[in-house]
């Protein structure tokens, strides 16, 4: 969290409503990047197996888009997660909607996508891979840094939260070893199954193994919701604290007020808003410090850029802190994400490579601008763009399909 900051709710005054204009804020001020044609298009689907248990249910499989968009002999690169237990998930059917983009000068394209978010009719797996996409390929032509164009401010290290989606105790702790493997372990986060019994028993394993010195982030994904009493609620996140648990994201589901309460009957466990600050517009107009200790900015969740960055700043003003959160990301909105933490001063962020689950187009990746230090934090050396470079035709030969528009 960020102490040192001013009030940025009390003192935005009339200035707030502005961050609410869609495309007000969308890129900076006219740059010759905005003018430049897009002349392709590439998608390539990647099929990760590795199964991922949720309280809502269970991801056999899961279906991934990573792009590239190409312009004034620039590539791009972004990825969206775009489906779950849809192995033959149709490329050419999900891309009819965004086919119109090539053609468009490159700050049209941007408008274009920005547009069809606000007006409803493209949902953010949509929008947040191909504006990455576009952002990534403005700060090329640019040859900046695209977060430094973007005017964050961020450039210290950030720690990388390492997931562990196991229901069985003895897999939680194998999870946690390959944590410490991956030099991951001092911020952990554990899915939860809304089975306090479960839940706790797990807590209390990961505490054990990883010692007092991590960060553990329970993670019920509204798991809790059947508990309609606040104060039982309130109870049975103390009894979980006491376990091993320092944070926890959207116990169940609740409201801006609800969560004003729970935190404050928790004594010092922290909680983490999720749900509730979707998309990252929307977030801006009942934003409340009184509801978490930190606030998850949710990737395939948040919709459009700019206004995860006007959101950020309202947070680090209030003295509390964001956590980067991760949509199972594989590949090229990895390095993305964790620049956006990077730039916005985060807390943590958990959008990182995942090599055990999928690597193939990890395997493709000539030049990237992050990497995990000795101490577990993602550093950046900023790059034109996001600073990805990729062998292309490696990739097509490891993608499960490949469409070209």
């Amino acid at each position: 969290m960020n102490h040192s900051r001013r009030k940025f709710i009390q003192q935005s005054g009339g200035v707030l409503p502005l961050l609410l204009v869609p495309g007000l804020f969308s890129c900076s001020s006219p740059t010759p990047a905005m003018g430049v044609k897009i002349d392709e298009i590439n998608l390539f689907l990647i099929n990760v197996t590795k199964e991922r248990n949720f309280s809502f249910g269970v991801w056999k499989n899961r279906q991934h888009v990573m792009f590239n968009i190409k312009g004034a002999d620039h590539v791009g690169w972004g990825e969206t997660k775009v489906a779950s237990n849809q192995p033959d998930f149709d490329l050419a059917d999900w891309s009819k909607a965004f086919k119109k983009l090539k053609g468009m000068m490159l700050g049209e394209a941007i408008e274009e996508v920005r547009n069809q978010f606000f007006s409803g009719q493209w949902r953010p797996i949509i929008t947040e891979g191909l504006l990455m996409t576009l952002y990534d390929l403005m700060g090329k032509i640019e040859n900046k840094p695209t977060v430094k164009i973007w005017g964050l401010e961020g450039q210290d290290p950030v720690p990388a939260i390492f997931c562990i989606l196991e229901k069985e105790e003895e897999m939680v702790v194998k999870q946690a070893q390959i944590a410490i493997d991956q030099n991951m372990h001092r911020y952990v986060k554990i899915k939860m199954f809304g089975d306090f019994e479960q839940d706790k028993k797990n807590i209390g394993a990961l505490r054990k193994f990883l010692g007092p010195d991590s960060f553990i982030l329970g993670d019920p994904n509204r798991g809790y919701k059947f508990i309609k009493d606040l104060k039982a609620l309130s109870k049975i996140m103390i009894v979980l604290h006491e376990a091993g648990m320092d944070g926890v994201e959207d116990p169940s589901s609740l409201d801006k007020e609800e969560l004003i309460y729970l935190q404050a009957n928790v004594g010092k466990l922290s909680i983490v808003p999720d749900h509730i600050m979707r998309p990252a517009a929307k977030s801006i107009k009942y934003f409340d410090d009184r509801m978490g200790n930190y606030f998850n900015l949710h990737p395939n969740c948040m919709g459009t850029f700019t206004e995860i960055n006007d959101i950020s700043k309202v947070i680090r003003a209030s003295d509390k802190g964001i956590m980067i959160g991760d949509s199972s990301l594989i590949g090229a909105a990895c390095t993305f994400w964790q620049q956006i933490a990077i730039g916005n001063q985060a807390s943590w962020v958990e959008a990182m490579e995942k090599p055990q689950e999928q690597d193939a187009f990890l395997r493709c990746v000539l030049q990237k601008a992050t990497h995990l230090n000795e101490e577990g934090k993602v550093v950046a050396d900023f790059k034109p763009g996001f600073g990805l470079k990729v062998d292309e035709q490696k990739l097509i030969s490891l993608a499960d399909a490949h469409l070209n528009i």
